[in-house]
């Protein structure tokens, strides 16, 4: 018996750190950055509208700060000069980022379910039904290795064609992907456009919240 999609229904609220205004953005790549691996966020969808969230505050605040981590090239470059006083070190991320930025929390609303790529059932089920995809990106068999890998091509044509599949009056059958962060054990919703959301709360990031405080602990950060 032929393998089906592992469907699950997003949590209320979910949560996303994003900049002032406007609200609730969706996400938008175009066809020619889509082909750029190092551009774009993971499930961009080329010519659609992706919103980005999680289910808990930390991972809002992970996903965001991801890019403040400090890297390996940075470090050792650092490690060979001296600092510049007032110099942001790496790990450092500016006070002044976080003035403008606001901490949301949101509701899905709506009755269409969310493919869960965690799941061996649908990895099961794009391998059968996607093959060409898979194999285009050098997969014979999809696993979590793959879906939590590093290229973004492989999970932007992942969430291309969950986003393209519709019923037989062309109506959307999924509402978006649930994943897990590259990050760490945060549960992490990838919404695409249709599908409605309702803003719940906004509010000024305070650099004393405790989930913010554990991630960048976690992430060997401080705010400079």
């Amino acid at each position: 018996m032929p393998a089906e999609l592992a469907l699950v229904a997003a949590p209320t609220p979910l949560w996303r750190v994003e900049r002032i205004s406007p609200s609730l953005r969706f996400s938008r790549i175009n066809a020619v950055d889509a082909m750029n691996g190092t551009s774009g966020n993971r499930f961009d969808v080329p010519g659609a509208g992706v919103l980005y969230g999680a289910t808990s505050s930390e991972g809002g605040f992970a996903e965001t700060l991801a890019g403040f981590r400090p890297r390996a090239s940075m470090v050792d470059a650092f490690t060979r000069v001296t600092p510049e006083p007032g110099r942001v070190l790496p790990g450092q991320v500016p006070a002044s980022w976080f003035t403008t930025r606001r901490l949301r929390s949101f509701d899905v609303i709506g009755s269409l379910p969310f493919v869960d790529l965690e799941s061996p059932a649908t990895h099961t089920h794009l391998t059968e039904k996607a093959a060409p995809l898979l194999l285009h990106h050098g997969l014979e068999n999809l696993d979590i290795p793959a879906v939590r890998g590093p290229s973004r091509l492989l999970t932007r044509a992942i969430a291309s064609w969950i986003y393209s599949q519709t019923d037989e009056h062309g109506r959307a059958l999924y509402a978006g992907i649930r994943y897990v962060s590259r990050l760490g054990d945060f549960e992490c919703w990838a919404i695409f456009d249709g599908t409605p959301v309702e803003l719940r709360s906004s509010i000024a990031v305070d650099p004393t919240d405790p989930a913010l405080t554990d991630v960048l602990e976690l992430f060997g950060m401080s705010i400079h």
